[in-house]
């Protein structure tokens, strides 16, 4: 190991990272998230790796975006699998960190540019067969706009992994008059958020969808094959009370 590779891998070990990444000297980060609240990361990835198993049997010539890929804990885990990887990311300290864990694993497939999913414009020059979206829905002002966005950048596949609102809410919606009603697909919580922290949004205002809100715009943004992942009875435990789910989405 040359003296920067040296230099770069004590940078990461003087950080406190989010995540917990193994290092090419056998030890791991230093992580500030607490120990009960840490397997949360393991199970995402876990959930991941089975979607690419049984629904991507040619990853490795296709393209995944990591939408809202913070540390590159999860770009890591796609570029293990893809041919090549780009993370969207809207914080600058996270995006350097990312490059920087990323340098020093040594994996050469990956890509990190600056992005606000709440405000960014599709661009049909960006797309990818795979689109992973884990952690930012119950964060936006917006998860319309975002969860649309994804879905146009995905030719193939999206993963989507988020908190909840606990409630599916259907029934009738007046429109107009009491004899011209729509139905209610699903319902949303607004919540406080917190822009200024590192696994804030955008804004300090966030929008959660219901499950069955969150699958009916799946559906009505081409994804024909929509289903919540299965938790084990070891899983961490918001996701087997589903207040946290996994949903992938697969296009015709």
């Amino acid at each position: 190991m040359s003296d920067v590779d040296k230099q770069k891998l004590q940078q990461v070990k003087d950080r406190a990272w989010f995540y917990e990444f193994d290092l090419p000297d056998g030890t791991q980060t230093r992580t500030d998230i607490p120990a009960d609240i840490l397997p949360i990361h393991t199970s995402r990835r876990d959930k991941l790796i089975q979607i690419i198993r049984d629904r991507v049997p040619n990853a490795a010539n296709e393209t995944a975006y990591d939408l809202a890929s913070h540390e590159g804990y999860y770009s890591l885990e796609l570029a293990k699998h893809f041919k090549s990887v780009r993370g969207y990311e809207i914080r600058d300290e996270s995006r350097d960190a990312a490059k920087l864990i990323t340098e020093v694993v040594g994996a050469t497939n990956i890509e990190y540019v600056h992005a606000d999913l709440q405000t960014m414009a599709f661009d049909p020059a960006q797309t990818a067969d795979f689109v992973l979206l884990y952690g930012l829905i119950y964060h936006l002002e917006d998860p319309v706009h975002t969860i649309r966005l994804a879905s146009q950048m995905a030719r193939k596949h999206i993963l989507i992994e988020t908190q909840v609102f606990p409630y599916d809410i259907s029934g009738q919606l007046e429109d107009g008059h009491y004899k011209h009603m729509r139905p209610i697909a699903g319902v949303f919580g607004l919540t406080p958020d917190y822009a200024s922290r590192r696994e804030g949004g955008s804004t300090d205002i966030a929008i959660v969808p219901s499950l069955n809100a969150l699958t009916f715009l799946l559906r009505n943004f081409g994804f024909t094959d929509v289903f919540v992942l299965p938790s084990p009875d070891d899983d961490y435990e918001q996701f087997r009370r589903g207040s946290r789910v996994v949903v992938y989405g697969g296009k015709p």
